[in-house]
């Protein structure tokens, strides 16, 4: 592809790309959220299918990596001809499950464009990020006999439940120097996140008729110590400061026990969803769990709990936020936007982990839409925000990898 006489550093020539306009990416988009990719259930393949397809007229290397039967990422390389450095832009192919279907204003794999947003399940987490990498890289397509350093592109399997696709993409050499993972920031830069942990408590008992309760161990009147040791132990993560981030968390979401009413169970599980901060983490709190639950023996020697990790947790993650990096992307959305932000810390967690703690990538968050707006019914995603974003990304792209 030969590139026309564009200044690419110029930003209102750059706006003016078809790869970044909005006919093109809400067609993207569009076909993107029609492609169902739930997690779990349909899983990745026909995604896979669809991003290799938009990705095809590009000419980059794309290549199918699977972390297990069935469940497939995609790795793209747009290679430079210099010695510039590699960019990586990164984001997740799957969606969480739709709930009730009824709570929606139109069929969520049937995307609507209705007040400047479109609606559709996965439209802004985050196949509107994943439309933002697509845009880029036609973009850097179009001006390839330019393009010094190199676009690494991830459309990873897996994410929504903490799975390796990203991990797998990196552990078969899709790194980089930097990158941007696309998940919806709102236009914000953020250089940390809170990490997940599912934990699980067993509580044990001993089951028996319940006329004869008391010839048994019931594991659910055990849920009181341990309830109030977690409120304590709440209080105290959630105590702990971080200049860019809401504290930890420790909340009991899930209790399951007994198979029949008038039977003792044999135990008593219950789940903890636990927020991370960096610094902290996951094993080191499955210690502290244990630690504090132990505690509860000096007052009841028949209390016995096993704690353990329920796969696949994530750990937190952050970059200096002086980051010289960061502090490009905060330049460039200034000047997009108008407006200058400050760096951010996403209280949720996404693969941004796996670029800065597995492959030391010097890795931001940034992408279009409000996290406030996945994983609910009518999702949707700004169209301004989806134009801005991608704008800025590109802007970022070129300012790195494209010769002046």
């Amino acid at each position: 592809m030969t590139s026309p006489a564009v200044d690419l550093q110029d930003l209102a020539q750059l706006r003016g790309q078809d790869a970044l306009g909005l006919p093109f990416l809400t067609d993207v988009l569009d076909s993107l959220v029609r492609t169902r990719s739930v997690n779990p259930g349909i899983y990745e393949e026909a995604m896979a299918a669809r991003v290799a397809e938009w990705l095809e007229p590009t000419g980059a290397e794309v290549s199918f990596v699977d972390f297990e039967p069935g469940r497939r990422s995609v790795g793209a390389v747009l290679k430079g001809s210099g010695d510039g450095p590699t960019l990586v832009l990164n984001g997740h192919m799957d969606t969480v499950p739709i709930d009730d279907e009824s709570l929606w204003r139109t069929s969520p794999f049937e995307p609507v464009v209705a007040d400047g947003y479109m609606w559709g399940r996965g439209a802004c987490d985050m196949k509107a990020g994943l439309t933002v990498q697509i845009g880029v890289a036609h973009l850097l397509a179009r001006h390839r006999d330019r393009l010094r350093g190199t676009l690494v592109l991830h459309f990873a399997a897996g994410e929504e439940c903490g799975e390796p696709g990203t991990l797998s993409l990196l552990q078969h050499g899709f790194v980089g120097d930097y990158g941007i993972v696309t998940e919806p920031t709102q236009l914000r830069v953020a250089t940390a996140q809170r990490g997940l942990a599912f934990y699980r408590i067993r509580i044990r008992g001993r089951s028996i008729h319940a006329s004869r309760a008391h010839l048994g161990l019931n594991p659910v009147t055990r849920l009181r110590p341990v309830l109030e040791v977690l409120e304590r132990y709440d209080a105290d993560v959630r105590a702990k400061p971080h200049p860019l981030l809401p504290g930890g968390s420790c909340t009991p979401t899930v209790v399951r026990a007994g198979v029949k009413e008038n039977a003792l169970a044999d135990y008593c599980d219950l789940t903890l969803d636990r927020r991370l901060l960096p610094g902290e983490t996951v094993e080191g709190e499955l210690e502290e769990l244990r630690r504090r639950l132990a505690a509860i023996r000096e007052q009841d020697a028949e209390f016995e709990a096993e704690v353990s990790v329920i796969p696949h947790p994530f750990e937190p993650a952050e970059i200096d936020p002086g980051s010289g990096f960061a502090a490009r992307v905060l330049d460039v959305v200034a000047a997009v936007t108008g407006e200058r932000g400050e760096v951010w810390g996403t209280p949720y967690s996404s693969d941004v982990r796996n670029l800065v703690n597995d492959a030391g990538i010097e890795a931001v968050t940034f992408g279009p839409g409000n996290v406030e707006e996945c994983h609910c019914p009518n999702e949707r995603v700004s169209l301004d925000d989806l134009a801005n974003a991608a704008l800025a990304t590109a802007k970022v792209a070129v300012d790195l990898l494209v010769e002046a």
